[in-house]
């Protein structure tokens, strides 16, 4: 009795022994792609077949991951080139941010220079046009008096004869419109330093009046006349 009995226990243990053996390790799952991998204890005991999987997905994974490096450093290269193309546009821009800065203090400079010079001037005993005109705070120049003249016809009417006491307008401005006097003609004007200094400028007025202007070599006093300017050309 006690030589079976200890003959089904070692069965039992045999047979408990071969099921322990038989039983296989089921690792826990990992997504290589979310950056989960095996700890080398855990990959020591994975299967042939657990192994090639885990090792098929390492591949494409880093195949993944060295085309998006290659892709990343295209990129890299190409924004390097932009941020050199924009830096010297940059510094392009601020050489000429510092030209124009420039431009405009010394325009401001000027204008207000300019506003500050009389725009009226009594006449002194022993003035006449052309003094006048040199005068550091009119024109400097004896030769522009006839601005002088032209802008103070309905006083002055013989520019060789002035009086003491008259008060005369000073123009400072560069017009934008001119009344014809008489014996004037398109050339004539346009040949006034004021307008554009150079008579052969006069189709520019032509252009700009056709409206009552018919004919270039006939205009008459007291038409106002468009003058264009830089400013105002399209």
């Amino acid at each position: 009795m006690v030589m079976k009995r200890t003959t089904r226990l070692i069965a039992i243990g045999s047979i408990l022994a071969l099921a322990a053996s038989c039983s296989s390790y089921r690792p826990r799952s990992v997504d290589v792609q979310k950056g989960e991998y095996y700890e080398d204890a855990e990959y020591a005991k994975l299967s042939k077949k657990d192994k090639e999987a885990y090792c098929r997905a390492l591949a494409t994974e880093l195949e993944g991951l060295q085309g998006r490096s290659k892709k990343s450093e295209a990129e890299v290269a190409q924004n390097k080139e932009k941020i050199k193309s924009l830096t010297k546009d940059l510094r392009e821009a601020e050489k000429n941010y510092a030209a124009y800065t420039a431009e405009i203090d010394e325009l401001s400079r000027q204008l207000q220079a300019l506003s500050q010079l009389p725009k009226t001037w009594k006449i002194r005993p022993g003035d006449c046009l052309w003094r006048l005109a040199s005068y550091e705070e009119i024109y400097q120049d004896p030769l522009k008096w006839p601005r002088i003249w032209r802008s103070n016809q309905e006083l002055i009417e013989d520019p060789n004869w002035v009086i003491a006491g008259w008060e005369v307008k000073i123009p400072r401005d560069y017009p934008y419109a001119y009344k014809v006097n008489r014996d004037e003609w398109l050339g004539k004007i346009a040949g006034y330093w004021e307008i554009y200094g150079d008579y052969r400028k006069w189709p520019v007025i032509f252009e700009a009046n056709r409206d009552k202007i018919k004919d270039p070599d006939l205009i008459f006093p007291n038409e106002e006349l468009v003058i264009p300017r830089q400013d105002t050309l399209q």
